[in-house]
């Protein structure tokens, strides 16, 4: 091969300077038959014609010793996270140390870029058919909430032929919000199409098994039975494999959230992406077509199939036993049950916004979930019957000071404390009871009207609530001619209390 700097040096000495071969090969400490052959070569070849000459250098019988193991390396290395892929340089070090290889390392490198070339992927223009395949991810992005800025996680769905768009907010990625962006987005697009393109999520994916084979979570099994779809799973590592959805996640953050929107709550945030899905669908084009999204969606929504009678729970269940304070424990958290499940075994019902205890299919409590640790989540009421037998309690029952409780119901329980003692306690407690039968609402509007008349006792309060309930009611007098005749001679004469001390005095003389 041609050294074109040596080429440049004995041309200009032959040329320029004049210098004869044997000079020349003198001066540069060549030999004659070296000098004689650039002279000889005439023109420097072109550099296509290097690029042939250095693309067809054929291997040597060592490297072809190594082509096989070569090209499995590199075959297997596509089934492998691209930044863990054998690099040319590490294929030389294992062909050294494992069989032996004596060749260059720059021998390697051409192999391995040659074959690279080979196996450079194709990507298949795809045409989706209408009602067939919808593309789910999960995306992240940062809002503000009432002021303070927060990452928040977005549930992306987008049907494949139509490319109709759903998107909302969730505070995380766990199995129920999972479920649940299911359920809110097959409501959304009033019906169901008969696949769904996702990755290998927990939430979906128990084990990966051979090829495309997957053990899925028996939840999301339950979930497509019940919307009657099936669940297709990208390979690991094949995010082109849904490419609609993948881009879906980038528009979102950069159309529909910049600038970063400001919202009190994630219901705001929710109504936000929804108007932006709509109004998206009204100005993006379907590509390689001359339609909306919205147009080519009308004629789509008609091939879906219809939603079940009623949606799908989108919870986690769990297994609980309720604790001595008649508590269960979720994710650090207490959440108060009535006081006679002690010690039984229960089932929770998991779901974004609130958690369900439930016996034997029946819901015993129900809370607002909290995304808190180590809180208590406590229904008065639930403690009511143990502080009948215990009524000294309720004067520091953390159940008592829950947000829920309002303060009318704190103030009046000292008053009737400070009236009556220890029976205050109790009476004040019986009337609580009372809530299961009329609602809080009334008791507290009770209560209300009894402290400005200054009434503490039970039986004042109990007749301000029938009152309020409208159960009393209000004796009439008879008419005279409807008066039996035999009563109308009887009459009713006083107790002459003058008696009673005329008698008791004699008593004690």
């Amino acid at each position: 091969m041609i050294n074109v700097t040596q080429y440049h040096r004995i041309r200009w000495l032959l040329e320029r300077e004049g210098l004869s071969q044997r000079q020349i090969a003198e001066q540069l400490g060549l030999s004659r038959n070296t000098v004689a052959k650039y002279v000889a070569a005439g023109d420097l070849p072109t550099a296509l014609t290097r690029k042939k000459v250095y693309g067809n250098h054929k291997p040597s019988a060592e490297v072809q010793r190594v082509l096989p193991l070569i090209e499995q390396w590199l075959l297997e290395d596509q089934g492998v996270w691209k930044k863990q892929r054998h690099t040319a340089a590490r294929i030389h070090q294992r062909l050294v140390k494992e069989y032996g290889f004596v060749g260059s390392a720059s021998n390697v490198r051409r192999v391995v870029a040659q074959y690279k070339q080979t196996i450079k992927e194709v990507f298949i223009p795809l045409e989706f058919q209408l009602g067939h395949q919808f593309q789910v991810d999960w995306g992240q992005a940062d809002v503000i909430v009432q002021g303070k800025l927060r990452r928040i996680h977005l549930f992306c769905v987008e049907l494949s032929a139509s490319r109709k768009k759903f998107v909302c907010a969730y505070e995380h990625e766990r199995q129920e919000a999972f479920l649940d962006g299911f359920v809110r987005a097959l409501r959304s697009f009033g019906g169901v199409p008969s696949e769904g393109l996702l990755d290998n999520l927990t939430s979906a994916v128990a084990k990966m098994l051979r090829g495309r084979e997957r053990l899925e979570q028996e939840t999301f099994l339950s979930l497509q039975a019940h919307y009657l779809f099936k669940a297709e799973y990208c390979n690991p590592r094949s995010g082109n494999e849904k490419g609609i959805i993948e881009t879906l996640v980038g528009i979102v953050r950069r159309r529909a959230l910049v600038p970063l929107p400001e919202v009190q709550s994630m219901e705001e945030l929710d109504a936000l992406l929804l108007a932006w899905c709509e109004s998206s669908a009204l100005e993006d084009i379907v590509p390689h077509s001359h339609e909306t999204v919205a147009a080519v969606w009308e004629r789509e929504k008609e091939t879906l199939h219809p939603l079940p009678l009623s949606p799908f729970e989108a919870c986690r269940l769990r297994m609980a036993t309720v604790s001595k304070t008649a508590t269960v424990t979720f994710e650090t958290n207490a959440y108060s049950v009535p006081s006679q499940y002690i010690g039984q075994r229960v089932f929770l019902k998991v779901f974004v916004e609130e958690v369900r205890v439930v016996v034997k299919d029946e819901v015993i409590a129900t809370h607002k979930r909290c995304y808190e640790r180590e809180q208590m989540r406590l229904v008065l009421d639930h403690y009511l019957d143990v502080l009948v037998r215990k009524p000294r309690a309720i004067r520091d029952a953390r159940a008592m000071y829950a947000a829920d409780i309002p303060e009318i119901v704190r103030q009046f329980q000292r008053e009737m404390r400070t009236h009556h003692g220890a029976q205050g306690d109790r009476s004040f407690i019986h009337f609580l009871l009372l809530h299961r039968e009329v609602g809080m609402e009334t008791i507290t509007t009770v209560l209300t009207k009894a402290q400005a008349a200054q009434m503490w006792t039970f039986e004042g309060l109990h007749e301000l609530l029938l009152r309020q309930t409208g159960q009393t009611t209000t004796v009439q007098p008879m008419d005279a001619e409807k008066v039996p005749t035999e009563l109308q001679e009887y009459r009713v004469h006083k107790t002459d209390v003058n008696q009673y001390n005329a008698l008791s005095a004699r008593g004690e003389k």
